[in-house]
């Protein structure tokens, strides 16, 4: 059989051991400024929250933040001295202006 009596025993010391303890702190916050009176919240209630999946960029997006970056890290460079500007990709090519503002059509010429 058990006996409840060692129970109750063990029961109350460990109750008397927590009782000092909370008197310890109790004295310490007394120490430090804050009333006996005023009620404390020990206890937050915690919301579950959803998290976002992160976003991802597109491989168009990706190389246009990538070469963006590449240019202003170039212009920084050539104001600095330190580097050449840079010509123009196609210098043989030249634009043309046109009506609605569109590139001109290339227009395959018949044999003479």
């Amino acid at each position: 059989m058990v006996n409840l009596g060692d129970a109750v025993r063990l029961l109350r010391a460990q109750r008397k051991e927590l009782s000092d303890q909370l008197d310890a702190v109790d004295k310490a916050l007394t120490a430090l400024g804050e009333p006996c009176g005023v009620a404390r919240t020990t206890m937050t209630d915690v919301l579950p929250t959803r998290q976002k999946s992160p976003r991802t960029l597109s491989d168009e997006h990706r190389h246009a933040l990538k070469e963006g970056r590449r240019k202003a890290h170039h212009s920084k460079e050539v104001a600095a001295g330190r580097a050449r500007e840079a010509s123009d990709p196609r210098p043989g090519l030249a634009l043309a202006s046109s009506a609605d503002d569109q590139r001109p059509r290339l227009v395959k010429q018949k044999k003479r």
